[in-house]
């Protein structure tokens, strides 16, 4: 009798803790399969709307972080994208032969540098009016183009002088003008192959001024004028860009919107225009907007010091 009592009491338990397991399962699938009713809906929806955009939010901002780092790691191609923030200069050659365009690129609220042919009617004038107005004068000096015909005005370095004639014309063309912090070439393609001349010419420039510099108008892709340049230890450069070899407003826009391009890469660069109307048009309208992009706009002799 006992045996069946304690074999009676065991099925019991057994059964109970059978119903016990059974509920805790039915439990927890009804937890991973749950559906929720409308009420529940309810209640979960501004939870589910409120978290998409938290998790967007911040994976994107894991994302930008990621490329600030990448970023910060990226060693840029050259040592001037480190060191050098984008400037240009802008020089103004062929000044001297009239006076309205001059006197408006003179004008202006960004530096240009004046460049200024010797021995015109207009010459001197422009040269002290500029200096007033805190313009950079330089001296455009007259060289023999490879086309012996073409005529590069008074004061003018030709291939077939003896040196003491090379370094006197050199020394009249600086005396004719006032305020000259520097010089780049007019015309002068046959003369900036040359560097027997050049070595002249640029002698004699650093005997006037050791602290005079020389901008390489490149009218010839074989110039030597800045290799010598730098061997005599001259502050020297070469031009960028030629702005308006067409005198046309939209061809001179997409030649700013290549000097752009070129002082990101570059750091430095300078652009060589002339005195012409729709010139001064493009530059007045352009140069603003590129200084609001944070490129500096400055004279050429502030290209050459170390801090810029």
């Amino acid at each position: 009798m006992a045996i069946l009592v304690i074999l009676v009491a065991s099925i019991i338990f057994s059964n109970l803790l059978s119903k016990t397991y059974n509920k805790e399962m039915i439990s927890l699938n009804d937890k991973i399969n749950y559906t929720p009713v409308e009420k529940d809906k309810k209640e979960l929806k501004g939870i589910e709307h409120a978290s998409e955009p938290e998790e967007d939010y911040y994976h994107y901002r894991s994302e930008a972080h990621i490329n600030t780092i990448i970023e910060d790691l990226t060693v840029p191609e050259t040592e001037e994208a480190i060191t050098i923030s984008p400037s240009i200069a802008i020089v103004i050659d062929d000044l001297g032969y009239e006076i309205n365009v001059a006197e408006k690129m003179m004008n202006l609220d960004f530096p240009v540098s004046l460049s200024i042919l010797p021995f015109l009617q207009y010459s001197e004038y422009i040269a002290e009016e500029g200096y007033k107005m805190n313009k950079e004068i330089m001296l455009h000096i007259p060289m023999e183009a490879k086309n012996s015909s073409a005529n590069p005005g008074p004061g003018a370095i030709k291939s077939n002088m003896s040196e003491e004639d090379i370094r006197q014309t050199v020394r009249n063309c600086f005396d004719s003008l006032p305020h000259i912090s520097g010089m780049n070439n007019h015309m002068g393609s046959k003369i900036t192959e040359n560097e027997e001349i050049m070595q002249y010419i640029l002698g004699e420039m650093k005997a006037i001024d050791s602290e005079l510099f020389f901008v390489d108008s490149k009218t010839t892709q074989n110039s030597v004028a800045c290799k010598i340049a730098r061997e005599m230890e001259i502050n020297s450069m070469e031009r960028t860009v030629f702005l308006d070899n067409e005198d046309d407003m939209e061809y001179i826009k997409g030649q700013m919107e290549e000097l752009k391009k070129m002082a990101y890469k570059k750091g430095k660069v300078i652009a060589i225009g002339h005195d012409r109307i729709n010139t001064y048009y493009v530059l007045k309208r352009v140069v603003p907007e590129i200084i609001r992009e944070g490129i500096k706009i400055v004279p050429v002799s502030v290209l050459f010091r170390d801090n810029l």
